[in-house]
């Protein structure tokens, strides 16, 4: 048995850790302390010197500890001298333990924090200088990582305490990145004169030349005269003059037919025409030339004015009023009076859109009262063709219900007269078969009467011949059935229980499979323990006074059965953190400081893990000079090999087999595998037990 009292060790902090959770809570790597509290010094024991015959001696005589008034003295005594300073020092230095000699860790540590506090004061020494000198400034903010930060960050500070106000009306602005800044070629100021916005060019920007002017006027005449469609889409829409014209010549040429009025086609036409004519005209004006240095200032001539194009210009009036403005333009443009009748033809091109779009309101709004119209008289004759329907299909339903009744009182008649003449023919059939089965059975009875008589009489006759040898012949068997019973029914309750053991110990079994069902479904961090208590007293009372169960069960701890045991898993995801913290405490000694700590928990995350020689190492694990010379990480490695395999035995010895803080570290893991392989243990017993009992029933068969 693997009974052995295991005191479970103290968590890092001072705090129990869960057996349900992680095994240690790892506090710090510079924090560890003992498993176990260090034991009080104990005094050594008075020599003795009387022995237990010897008298008693008398007790002491006691003297009052008062002192009279009389002998107390008025001053109190003057304090001893003080010994000198030197002797003193020289006493504590010579009572003082010898200073114990720094390790490598020890120089490395004190060396890297001298080298971080030198390092940190030069760079503030650096952003102070360089505030300073403007020389240093340069080149401390090159080549210094992060200096020009920092400098920037100080200078800021220094900005906003001496300009609070300045800094919070500021605000919160992009900071200068140090990118450069390109000045257009056009911006500043110029020599010339502003030129006054009243036409669609610029005094700074030349005119376009007449070939390349044509294209333009025509393309933004294009926009004004492309037709916008309705909101309820039952209108034509007026026909559409392409975006871009290439040549003006075939502006006549590339208008889209659409199924309009000839007079909304003519008055496009018309338009059409008037632009072309305007842009001819612009394109044989001269360009205008912009003044040199030694020439006066002058106005660029103003530009034409640009035909009236109204979208959907489908009413009659609407066209006449559009080419009479028409007419009005080219006249203006042709007499180069644009500039000065350019405001007061804008306000007519913009009464006359708005005359156009107060119409095609009113024709919107017509429309769509005949359209509600048109929809009123289609659902009262929709109600109107309902009604009627509904009347017919109510008179169809009558007719047709009366025609059903007709039908099926007329079926009734039928169905009641053939009834009638059926339940006659078969009372007259049943009252027939009746008298037959009388008159045959009366001559059966007859016949059964005398055979029984006769079978009778030679019974009668037999049983007096041989009736006392068969009483003899009955007692023996009567006898032997009784025997017979009584054999069989000790081998049935045997049996019996024997099932019931079988079964109980099934129960005990699947009890632990769902412990680690409940256990895989909460997942690692939340393991269930169940106890089994019940399922032990089920199979103790089923195999009263068998010693051998009570003995496999009383090999259980009671910790065991009252909390539940963990599961394989739970082992193995539990071992997977203790392997962890063993690593990290693998290189420690045993009177370990804090520096061999902090090196024992860099150093095991470098260390090289064994992977490929676990199963060659896992043959010989049982060998006493191999698990003498292992080291941590070649046990650790032949354990999860064998609780890969599923053999917690093994992995039980060859974590039995760590020293030192190792040992320490894993104690609680090896106490509940041994209280699993325990439960094994007493299991596979009873278990045993059981085939043998059955065993011997088969025997006794």
């Amino acid at each position: 048995m693997l009974r052995t009292s295991l005191r479970s060790a103290r968590a890092l902090g001072s705090r129990p850790s869960a057996a349900s959770a992680r095994t240690w809570r790892v506090v710090g790597a510079s924090q560890r302390f003992y498993a176990d509290a260090p034991k009080p010094p104990v005094l050594p024991a008075s020599e003795t010197r009387t022995a237990a015959s010897s008298p008693v001696p008398p007790p002491p005589t006691t003297t009052s500890a008062r002192i009279p008034s009389d002998s107390v003295p008025l001053t109190p005594p003057p304090p001893p001298p003080a010994p000198p300073a030197a002797a003193a020092a020289a006493a504590a230095a010579g009572n003082a333990a010898p200073r114990r000699k720094g390790g490598f860790f020890r120089k490395l540590r004190n060396y890297v924090l001298t080298l971080s506090l030198l390092g940190a004061l030069a760079f503030g020494g650096g952003v102070w200088y360089s505030r300073i000198n403007d020389n240093f400034h340069d080149f401390f903010t090159e080549y210094i990582p992060f200096g020009e930060q920092a400098v920037l960050y100080l200078e800021e500070l220094d900005f906003r305490k001496r300009f609070p106000n300045i800094a919070e009306r500021v605000g919160h602005k992009a900071r200068d990145t140090g990118a450069n800044v390109r000045v257009p070629a056009q911006s500043g100021a110029s020599w010339r004169v502003a030129d006054v916005e009243t036409s669609r060019q610029s005094a700074a920007v030349p005119k376009k030349s007449g070939a390349e002017a044509a294209p333009a006027a025509a393309a933004a005449a294009a926009p004004a005269t492309t037709a916008a469609p309705k909101k309820g889409g039952d209108a034509p829409s007026a026909p559409t003059v392409p975006a871009k014209a290439e040549n003006p010549a075939r502006a006549k040429d590339a208008v889209v037919e659409s199924p309009v009025t000839n007079a909304a086609e003519a008055a496009v036409v018309a338009n059409t025409q008037d632009a072309k004519t305007t842009t001819e005209a612009a394109a044989a004006a001269p360009a205008f030339r912009a003044p040199e240095v030694d020439e006066p200032s002058r106005w660029p001539p103003a530009s034409p004015i640009d035909p009236l194009a109204v979208p959907d210009a489908a009413e009659p009036v609407v066209q006449d009023v559009v080419r009479l403005l028409n007419d009005i333009i080219t006249v203006v443009n042709a007499d180069k009076a644009n500039g000065k009748y350019a405001a007061t033809i804008g306000k007519a091109k913009e009464q006359v859109s708005k005359v156009g779009r107060k119409i095609q309101a009113i024709r919107a709004a017509a429309e769509t009262d005949a359209a509600a119209q048109v929809a009123a008289r289609t659902a009262s004759f929709d109600a109107a063709a309902q009604d009627l329907v509904a009347r017919v299909e109510a008179a169809m339903a009558t007719q047709e219900a009366q025609w059903r009744a007709e039908f099926d009182e007329q079926m009734a008649a039928v169905r009641s007269s053939y009834d009638a003449r059926l339940q006659l023919a078969t009372a007259r059939e049943r009252e027939l078969s009746e008298a037959k089965l009388q008159n045959k059975l009366a001559e059966q009875a007859v016949q059964l009467t005398q055979q029984f008589a006769g079978e009778l009489r030679d019974r009668v006759e037999t049983e007096r011949s041989g009736r006392l040898g068969r009483l003899a012949e009955l007692s023996a068997s009567v006898a032997e059935l009784e025997r017979l019973t009584a054999g069989w029914t000790e081998v049935v309750d045997a049996s019996q229980r024997a099932q019931q053991l079988h079964v109980a110990m099934d129960a005990v079994r699947a009890r632990l499979a769902d412990d680690e069902d409940a256990t895989a479904s909460h997942g690692a961090a939340q393991p269930v323990l169940r106890p089994f208590v019940k399922e032990l007293v089920a199979v103790k009372e089923i195999a009263t006074a068998d010693p051998v169960v009570d003995a496999a069960i009383a090999s259980i701890p009671p910790a065991a059965y009252q909390r539940g045991i963990a599961t394989t898993s739970e082992l193995i995801d539990r071992f997977r953190r203790v392997a962890g913290e063993v690593r990290k405490a693998s290189l420690l000694p045993e009177d370990a400081g804090v520096a061999s700590h902090a090196s024992s928990y860099v150093l095991s995350k470098v260390l090289f893990r064994k992977q490929g020689a676990a199963a060659n190492d896992a043959n010989d694990a049982h060998d006493a000079n191999n698990a003498a010379n292992a080291n941590v990480e070649t046990i650790l490695t032949r354990t999860q090999a064998f609780l890969e395999e599923g053999n917690l035995d093994g992995a039980a010895r060859e974590m039995n087999g760590l020293k030192g803080w190792a040992k320490t570290l894993s104690r609680d893991w090896l106490g509940e595998v041994r209280k699993v392989l325990e439960v094994q243990q007493a299991l596979d017993v009873i278990t045993a037990e059981a085939r043998l009992r059955s065993l011997q029933l088969e025997k006794s068969r």
